[in-house]
């Protein structure tokens, strides 16, 4: 007896899970992009050139700490590969990154 033939028309696909997004590189590029603009924005913060570049400076800061911190805590939380040793690593370099961020970003001096 032959198998019945399957539906002609479009059929559905399942997505790709989050896992298979937190790889060991694209953690690691997010976590590269976001120092790339926190040391940018430190350096334009430091110029003091004037207020328009004191708030283009506070964006950067404040965008690459914060695409640094939810990529290395979704590399942390959602990633099945990973032990528990990288991802309690990756959970204190999101803190580690996260008061280095404020600190750029909101400047006391």
């Amino acid at each position: 007896m032959m198998p019945p033939q399957p539906y002609p028309g479009m059929y559905y696909q399942p997505m790709m899970t989050l896992d298979h997004y937190l790889t060991r590189r694209n953690v690691w590029a997010a976590n590269a992009l976001g120092l790339l603009l926190i040391w940018i924005g430190f350096l334009i913060r430091l110029s003091r050139v004037d207020s328009t570049a004191g708030s283009f400076a506070f964006f950067l800061i404040f965008t690459g700490g914060l695409i640094g911190v939810l990529a290395s805590t979704a590399g942390a939380l959602g990633s099945k590969k990973s032990s528990d040793m990288q991802n309690l690593g990756l959970l204190i370099w999101a803190g580690l990154l996260l008061v280095a961020t404020v600190w750029m970003a909101f400047p006391i001096f």
